[in-house]
């Protein structure tokens, strides 16, 4: 088991390996949005394509789910800032590749489910490691707070990002928005090289294999009925959450208010706004009890906003809608992060994290493929948010009637 560094007692920006994690996180954080955000749009109003937008999303969430396990099983093993420079670096030269294809004109449909599949391939090792390197570096009575700075960093970039890459779209090419992520991701993994230096090195192989490490952390998660249940929870707000929303929000734009990329990146603006003033909320009030119970009127109201989203019409409606989603998201996200992290043996924390984000995303493809598949067969994009929406409501019911588990736990 690896040592807590006594770093980890001091003030959070006095801790120069939380600053260090803080920066390589923003860096990487923008970069997604970025990403996210333009291949969307690409894929959305340059291919016209937008039936496959659900598939592009497949390809990213495949790779995330078969190999999350083994991604969390390794963070335990290695140097976790290692993985993360790995993954960062290897994204930047894809895109640098990318760009190539563009300035050719050859960058199809198919290129872009090939590159999602590598970079759902290298999250499912990035996400493990950095969630399960967090609470090494930072006091477990900062947790929550500290999770909140990070959530809000996240937010940020998730405000920032589509509002910049929609300018440099509309106003520059997708050559230069790809230029820019790569960049981003090289920022990153030099910072990553800075946080390999100043964290644990990497911990000797004490388990036998890694199916070995994995089997033993899916033992540990069995003896915790709020795990379990988390899990289950998770599995069912990822199937009516993630592919309405993620696919939906640039068909939305486009189809339901007729708008362009200013318009898309408006809504991910806001939505990015309201996770930033949940996270905030939440930093400053710092939750150290009854996390569960709030997390779940997070999930109740998370519901009663997206119905609403889905029957706007008007711009100004949907943007204060999407925003209260996101802010709700967030209050949902950041109190039960911290008490899985609270809650849970540090040498079981990459694999907890791993476990909890595999569970989430077990209906993520078929959430993908689904919304897809519905509006291949002419269902209006609304319409399935608003199906997707009702669904919410009645997990959120269900949970908060029979989970006695998540409303006691602190």
């Amino acid at each position: 088991m690896a040592e807590v560094s006594g770093e980890s007692h001091a003030p959070l920006f006095r801790n120069r390996s939380f600053i260090l994690f803080f920066l390589t996180f923003f860096a990487s954080s923008l970069s997604v949005a970025f990403f996210l955000f333009t291949v969307n749009w690409y894929v959305v109003d340059y291919l016209r394509l937008e039936v496959m937008l659900g598939i592009v999303f497949f390809a990213t969430s495949i790779p995330r789910l078969l190999f999350m396990l083994i991604g969390g099983a390794i963070a335990d093993r290695v140097n976790k800032a290692t993985v993360m420079l790995v993954s960062d670096f290897t994204k930047a030269v894809l895109l640098l590749a990318v760009i190539g294809l563009l300035v050719f004109d050859l960058l199809s449909i198919w290129v872009l489910v090939g590159l999602a599949f590598l970079f759902g391939l290298l999250d499912a090792f990035f996400w493990p490691a950095s969630s399960s390197l967090f609470p090494s570096i930072v006091d477990r009575e900062q947790l929550t707070r500290a999770n909140a700075i990070v959530q809000t960093t996240q937010r940020s970039s998730i405000i920032v990002g589509p509002l910049l890459a929609g300018l440099v779209i509309g106003f520059g090419s997708y050559e230069l928005m790809f230029g820019i992520v790569s960049l981003m991701l090289l920022i990153a993994a030099v910072i990553d090289m800075f946080l390999r230096r100043n964290v644990n090195k990497d911990i000797e192989l004490e388990q036998a294999s890694i199916w070995g490490a994995i089997t033993d952390g899916i033992r540990y998660v069995k003896q915790s009925s709020f795990l379990l249940t988390l899990m289950l929870t998770s599995v069912s707000l990822n199937l009516f959450l993630s592919g309405p929303m993620q696919v939906g929000l640039p068909i939305f734009a486009r189809n339901v208010l007729d708008g362009d990329e200013f318009t898309y990146s408006l809504l991910s603006g806001l939505l990015g706004v309201g996770m930033l003033i949940g996270a905030i909320i939440v930093g400053i009030i710092n939750i150290k009890r009854r996390r569960g119970l709030v997390s779940l009127g997070g999930i109740m109201a998370l519901g009663v906003f997206m119905v609403s989203f889905s029957l706007t019409g008007e711009l100004w409606l949907s943007l204060l809608f999407i925003g209260l989603v996101g802010l709700t998201m967030a209050i949902i996200d950041v109190p039960l992060i911290s008490a899985i992290q609270a809650h849970t043996d540090e040498e079981y924390l990459g694999r907890m994290m791993s476990l909890i984000s595999f569970s989430s995303m077990g209906l993520l493809p078929v959430s993908f493929l689904l919304t897809s598949m519905f509006i291949s067969l002419g269902f209006a994009i609304e319409e399935i948010i608003f199906v997707a929406s009702c669904c919410l409501l009645m997990v959120g019911l269900i949970v908060v009637i029979f989970t006695k588990s998540i409303r006691q736990i602190d």
